[in-house]
């Protein structure tokens, strides 16, 4: 309805639902398409070809929608497409770094769909320094929890479970969002796995249905990680239903077509 809105407001006027604007200091307000970033200022040109330089320490907050590319890039990571989620994120990231720790900026959004893209392709090392970086710079202290977890699997894809296990303790501690704690669980449910621990890896992946049952977005890798881990514990007949529940229940996830590949060798 917003994007209706805005589509017919273009013909009379900028609605301040649609506005990409720059917000300045002093109250100013500057147009996104009245002004170029070059370098460390926002440009206007002006009559005879004279220009106007702000500079961008003087913005103080942007008044600016959503881009459309972040809920694209997110569903493109949600459907298992993670090179194509990074080469989506990747301009807006960009876009809004200059910005990075203003209200009204994007940017931690982008970051994080980026880090999160960046490891899935099991990029380590850029994975690392894009967490790093959303540590470092992003004010939102979800995002940086969560790029926290992202530094925690990589300690694990780098064989250093304990350094993973130290981190994760770390960041239970913290006032973590629903989210966060199941994306932790799943990390121990992994972790456990990897040694083998496969009743204990378990109990872990299964707190996620138990405890964050409306976190739809991470259920169907607890559910994988289940039914791996009944699989590897001998308990051949749970393994075969928790598969099931993943193609039955989330059946254009990307774990539906591990899980109806891996049970047709059970």
């Amino acid at each position: 309805m917003k994007s209706l809105f805005c589509a017919l407001a273009a013909l009379v006027a900028v609605s301040p639902l649609c506005a990409q604007r720059y917000i300045l200091r002093d109250n100013r307000v500057l147009n996104h398409a009245d002004v170029t970033l070059k370098g460390a200022n926002l440009v206007r040109v002006i009559g005879d070809g004279a220009e106007i330089s702000y500079p961008i320490s003087q913005v103080a907050r942007l008044d600016w929608p959503e881009p459309e590319d972040i809920e694209q890039a997110r569903q493109l990571f949600a459907a298992g497409k993670a090179t194509e989620a990074e080469e989506k994120i990747t301009p807006i990231y960009r876009q809004f770094a200059p910005f990075s720790k203003l209200p009204g900026s994007w940017w931690s959004d982008a970051a994080l769909i980026r880090a999160r893209a960046l490891l899935a392709q099991e990029k380590r090392e850029e994975a690392e320094r894009a967490a790093r970086e959303l540590m470092s710079t992003s004010a939102d202290p979800d995002t940086v929890v969560a790029a926290q977890l992202i530094m925690a699997r990589v300690q694990m894809l780098l064989d250093k479970p304990d350094i993973a296990d130290a981190m994760l303790d770390e960041i239970m501690r913290k006032d973590a969002s629903s989210e966060i704690e199941a994306r932790a669980a799943i990390l121990r449910g992994d972790i456990a796995f990897a040694r083998k621990e496969f009743e204990k890896a378990i109990e872990f992946y299964l707190q996620v249905p138990a405890f964050y049952g409306t976190e739809e977005a991470v259920m169907p890798l607890a559910l994988l990680g289940s039914a791996r881990s009944y699989r590897g514990y001998g308990d051949t007949a749970r393994a075969e239903r928790a598969y099931l529940d993943i193609m039955v229940t989330y059946p254009d996830s990307p774990e539906a077509a591990i899980a109806k590949t891996e049970s047709a060798t059970l």
